[in-house]
């Protein structure tokens, strides 16, 4: 697969327009505690300085999530307030695998992050994150992938969990690719995570997420939550979404030319576990698909496209 090929369909899938949106969900994670030898900058399981930003960690956009309670739910109702745990580390690996076929081909794209979370000593709304040796069944991106291990990343969240801004500073000597894959594979599910209502709720709450984001297309992505079961810190969450664009325009990256949307989809769903004590979610699955017809100069050959988007957290 070729640079630009692999830079286009990273592009648009962090925003789920080439492929189909997903939620950020989860497989499972655990707690562990620090690993000897941690650095000076933690203290137990938290972070009492900002390796990321240290290490001049770029700011990565999260587009901004709007949460409307429609059910609060029956009984006992309560706010689900992060109760962050800085006694021991977060262990979880994200993976997502994007794809896209077009009448005589098909490309699919899986990047394995292991991460190491832990929250600020002092600042509970802020994650920093250890990446660990990123990995892909693709033979030539996995040869670029372990210069990204070590990479230093930073988390700042919102109320109701909502991710707000990402920071990365990958190492000097990882490459363009490398860079790309791991960054669009962490934008696409913090784009798409499920933030939680900042209402007293009880389960069988329900609960809508809106976003617009914006890439190669501007789509309004919205999910709809319920929550399914309420048992200690731990949430489960089920929940639908789907994408609509804004407008009709699709911005080719890399270029300004344009092509113009003429039948777009993209619909999916899956279940998220939250633990209020955590930073990132810890189970669950999700598969995402769709389709679109992209219009150029000739309107008698549109180009169509199905499109698929998974993300797991184990």
């Amino acid at each position: 697969m070729s640079s630009h090929r692999r830079v286009l369909r990273s592009v648009v899938s962090s925003c789920a327009v080439v492929t189909a949106v997903s939620v950020l969900v989860a497989g499972c994670s655990s707690g562990s505690d620090d690993a000897a030898g941690a650095s000076s900058a933690t203290v137990a399981g938290c972070a009492n300085e900002s390796p990321s930003r240290a290490a001049g960690a770029a700011p990565v956009p999260i587009a901004g999530a709007t949460v409307t309670l429609v059910d609060p739910g029956e009984g006992e109702r309560r706010v689900a307030a992060p109760a962050p745990d800085t006694s021991s580390t977060q262990t979880v690996t994200l993976v997502t695998t994007s794809d896209v076929a077009s009448p005589g081909s098909a490309d699919a794209e899986t990047v394995e992050t292991p991460m190491t979370v832990r929250f600020s000593c002092a600042e509970k709304s802020e994650l920093e994150l250890d990446l660990g040796t990123v990995t892909s069944p693709d033979a030539s991106l996995n040869g670029q992938l372990p210069a990204m291990t070590g990479t230093k990343a930073g988390l700042t969240t919102g109320p109701g969990l909502a991710p707000v801004a990402l920071r990365l500073a990958p190492p000097e000597e990882a490459g363009q690719e490398a860079r790309l894959a791991v960054e669009q594979s962490l934008v696409t599910a913090l784009n798409t995570s499920i933030a939680l209502p900042t209402e007293p709720i009880a389960v069988g709450a329900r609960w809508r997420t809106e976003r617009v984001i914006s890439a190669a297309a501007t789509v309004t992505q919205t999910i709809d939550a319920r929550l399914s079961a309420w048992d200690g810190n731990r949430l489960t969450i089920q929940f639908s979404a789907e994408e609509t664009p804004v407008n009709s325009v699709f911005a080719i990256p890399g270029g300004s030319d344009t092509l113009t949307i003429s039948r777009f989809s993209s619909e999916g769903g899956g279940s998220v576990e939250i633990d209020l004590s955590r930073g990132l979610p810890v189970g669950g699955q999700l598969t995402y698909t769709g389709a679109r017809e992209l219009v150029g100069a000739d309107p008698s050959r549109p180009l169509v496209q199905k499109t698929g988007l998974s993300v797991t957290w184990r």
